[in-house]
């Protein structure tokens, strides 16, 4: 909360309520929580500078909230290629099966399909069926 209330210093009526004072800290509190410290730091620091064109006016809570979120973009970024390249991983170290487990596998299922054709053959009274 220091870096806000340093960004919100200049801005300030001196005849504010304290009582007030202390609900606004309460709603940037709540706004900003989500978000790391160095965010709102970098946050604050561009509402004051030049890149932002707003920079004379007061931020409310929402516009801080807003930058951070963008502050916050890449690392954003970086976590969803990580988890991507996580699942990818996954995939990759499914267990590869040798040519003879292969075709074992293929017999099994051929016999399998093989005896579900001969039961229904011998329960339709051994029509050929093709």
């Amino acid at each position: 909360m220091a870096r806000v209330l340093a960004l919100l210093n200049p801005y300030f009526d001196k005849d504010t309520p304290q009582a007030i004072r202390e609900i606004e800290a309460e709603d940037w509190a709540q706004a900003l929580c989500a978000y790391p410290y160095w965010a709102i730091e970098k946050a604050a620091r561009w509402w004051k500078s030049e890149d932002n064109a707003d920079r004379r006016k007061r931020p409310l809570e929402g516009d801080i909230a807003r930058r951070c979120r963008a502050e916050m973009d890449a690392i954003n970024a970086a976590k969803i290629m990580l988890q991507s390249q996580a699942k990818h991983r996954q995939d990759d170290q499914r267990p590869q099966r040798s040519e003879a487990e292969m075709a074992e596998m293929r017999q099994r299922m051929a016999e399998a399909g093989n005896n579900v054709l001969a039961e229904m053959r011998a329960r339709m009274g051994g029509e050929n069926i093709a």
